[in-house]
């Protein structure tokens, strides 16, 4: 069935605005401090506006840069938006919405929008860029296609392969699940692109879906792990409780990764890293973080997977980002433990319950 040219939002896709939203939030003043020159791209940009007139993914781009005009635009710096909306009819809709929603638009903030697929602009564009032998501005990209085609996994690969550039990308779960199964068909060769490998071909035999899930979304988590970092995923499930897609983040800063977690838990406090359709999202973004055992929980997470371990202050606060749902490391946490007596801390310090960088702990077996 052919989209139309506006429609309407669906609660998934407002959850996914309101990720998008706070991270950028987060990312604009970070990578303004440390560049001169910062890109967003926005890789299936839609007409910027659905039936009711909610904003789409590019106009939220735009408005959370100018929401910090003060601090950000009368800098020296330069803002550049690549918004790629292969339909003619929705790329002018976007461009006029632009228009009547930002009358003043800042100097420094650079707009293009082209009529083109993601695959032939990005192509275009790192050509360009390999042709002048310069090296892509710090990018944020957002991927965000409406199924699995077009969306080449060498393009991701050569973004995340330039310094400070970050991609946040819709795999589309639901269809791929679909015609993965189906032999001898022309969607083999877009498979092959997707996933970068042949890889997923293993994937075919596996009857039960649960396990072709997991298989599924362990190879693509795989393949950006080749190349970035930090990964991070979050899962949408539609009005039927099946999974959607799923949105997968790369970086390879653990500041990008931290940020984006927290941006994550804004649209589900639980720390499952989902969302359900069936679930109101107004309701969901406005629940706050239950702080009354964040030590406790904290501690007991901590003892239970490092147990016999002993890790210094900087590995035990990246494990809290990567290997939890946790966004920090908190001395509260620690300090627990060591009352308990699970905890030695190997180091010096001015008093009992602190533990400074440099100082590594044990936990200790007991028993």
């Amino acid at each position: 069935m052919p989209v139309p040219t506006v429609w309407s939002i669906e609660p998934h896709t407002a959850a996914k605005h309101k990720i998008l939203e706070e991270y950028l939030k987060a990312w604009y003043p970070i990578l303004s401090k440390r560049n001169q020159r910062i890109l967003y791209i926005d890789g299936f940009a839609g007409p910027g506006i659905y039936e009711k007139g909610e904003i789409g993914s590019p106009i939220i781009a735009l408005q959370c840069l100018l929401d910090h005009s003060l601090e950000l635009c009368q800098r020296n710096r330069e803002y550049n938006f690549i918004l790629i909306e292969k339909d003619k009819e929705r790329a002018e809709i976007l461009e006029r919405t632009i228009q009547e929603k930002f009358h003043d638009m800042p100097k420094n903030v650079r707009i293009r929008i082209y009529s083109i697929d993601f695959e032939t602009a990005m192509k275009s564009l790192l050509a360009a860029i390999d042709k002048e032998n310069k090296s892509l501005a710090p990018t944020f990209a957002f991927i965000d296609p409406f199924g699995y085609g077009g969306l080449p996994f060498e393009i991701i690969k050569r973004i995340l392969g330039f310094r400070s550039c970050e991609v946040f990308i819709n795999f589309a779960y639901n269809p791929i699940n679909r015609f993965i199964q189906a032999e001898d068909d022309p969607r083999e060769a877009t498979f092959d692109e997707l996933f970068g490998t042949e890889k997923w071909r293993d994937i075919r035999p596996i009857k039960n879906p649960d396990e072709r899930l997991k298989r599924i979304l362990a190879l693509y988590q795989m393949q950006l792990n080749t190349v970035s970092k930090y990964v991070k995923s979050f899962e949408m499930i539609d009005k039927m409780s099946k999974v959607s897609y799923h949105l997968f983040f790369a970086s390879n800063h653990i500041d990008g990764l931290s940020y984006m977690k927290r941006a994550m838990l804004k649209v589900d406090p639980r720390g499952t890293f989902s969302f359900s359709d069936t679930t109101d999202a107004g309701q969901s973004f406005l629940v706050s973080y239950d702080e009354s055992t964040k030590f406790e929980d904290e501690a007991d997470l901590l003892y239970k997977n490092l147990v016999g371990h002993t890790l210094t202050k900087k590995q035990l606060e990246e494990y809290c980002i990567v290997h939890t749902t946790f966004l920090q490391l908190w001395s509260g946490s620690l300090k627990i433990l060591e009352d308990q007596g699970k905890l030695e801390f190997i180091g010096t310090r001015k008093r009992y319950g602190t533990y400074p960088s440099g100082c590594k702990v044990n936990f200790k077996k007991i028993g």
